[in-house]
């Protein structure tokens, strides 16, 4: 799996039951649209809001969605008990990814975080897609990371979410080095190009739920090598990502982007995320217009 990956929203109507219609769209669209993978259960799809059922049955609708291109699904949890039970569920349904971000709220050392991925690893066979997002959750060094991939054929890659290319850099030569098979994806926006030119495998970045033409158009010129190309992609990916800066949560930066471009997923996020308002939309749609995303 290298490309474009993306970390779906999770629509909500009003009275926050899951919207499946809109759901089933939005997954359409992407695959239309060409993109490499969908994941599901994503921190962008607001994980941490579902019960188990809601993950279940999300992780099912999408497999049946999920017709041509690879399937990814979110299993992180507090409780490495948990995240067995519903790793297992994904595996069952035929995913062909999990992606597991570390627990949260519990500080962990190495040691814990590496007894965590390998009890799943351990249990399941299904590859799994480590999850660094330092911002949220306990953030992974080199070493358990390192020992994971080499252990473990069934951990597959890591997705990072971390505003640094040189621990970006260090996953890539230190640990992809010695295990090539080992996929690195970027979690951030602007860090795609950079991620591919040092050697990674492409990004889950969560502006391409509302703008995948330009994630899509900047691997493409890369892969041509048409490097000119690519670097205006670029500098329009690193605008894009201002978005983050407009909202007072990235669930709400990208479903209100996705309603100024017409998406017909309701800017509706569950508790105790709230939408942002007028003033946050206007400056939102400021910046699409500004790359020509809106008219």
């Amino acid at each position: 799996m290298r490309g474009v990956v993306v970390p779906l929203v999770t629509p909500f109507n009003e009275d926050y039951s899951i919207d499946l219609p809109a759901l089933e769209e939005h997954i359409n669209y992407l695959q239309k649209a060409g993109v490499h993978g969908i994941f599901i259960n994503a921190t962008t799809g607001e994980f941490t809001s579902l019960n188990n059922e809601e993950k279940k049955l999300l992780a099912e609708k999408g497999r049946e969605l999920v017709t041509s291109t690879f399937y990814l699904v979110g299993t992180a949890s507090t409780n490495t008990f948990e995240v067995i039970e519903l790793t297992k569920h994904a595996q069952d349904i035929g995913a062909d990814y999990v992606v597991i971000a570390p627990p949260y709220y519990c500080p962990l050392n190495d040691e814990a975080l590496f007894k965590h991925y390998s009890m799943v690893a351990e249990k399941t066979e299904i590859p799994i897609i480590l999850y660094n997002i330092p911002s949220c959750a306990n953030p992974m060094s080199i070493s358990p990371i390192k020992q994971l991939a080499l252990e473990y054929s069934n951990i597959a890659g890591i997705k990072e979410t971390i505003d640094s290319i040189n621990h970006v850099r260090d996953v890539i030569f230190d640990v992809k080095g010695e295990r090539k098979d080992f996929k690195v994806f970027t979690g951030l926006d602007q860090h795609l190009l950079n991620t591919l030119l040092l050697g990674g495998d492409g990004g889950i970045t969560a502006c391409a739920n509302f703008a995948p033409e330009l994630h899509l158009g900047l691997y493409k010129s890369f892969e041509e090598k048409n490097f000119e190309v690519a670097m205006k992609y670029a500098q329009k990916l690193a605008k894009v990502s201002k978005v983050y800066d407009l909202a007072s949560s990235f669930g709400s930066a990208i479903k209100i982007a996705m309603n100024i471009r017409g998406f017909s997923i309701k800017p509706v996020l569950r508790p105790p995320y709230i939408m942002d308002g007028e003033e946050a939309r206007e400056k939102i749609k400021a910046l699409l217009t500004s790359l020509q995303l809106v008219p």
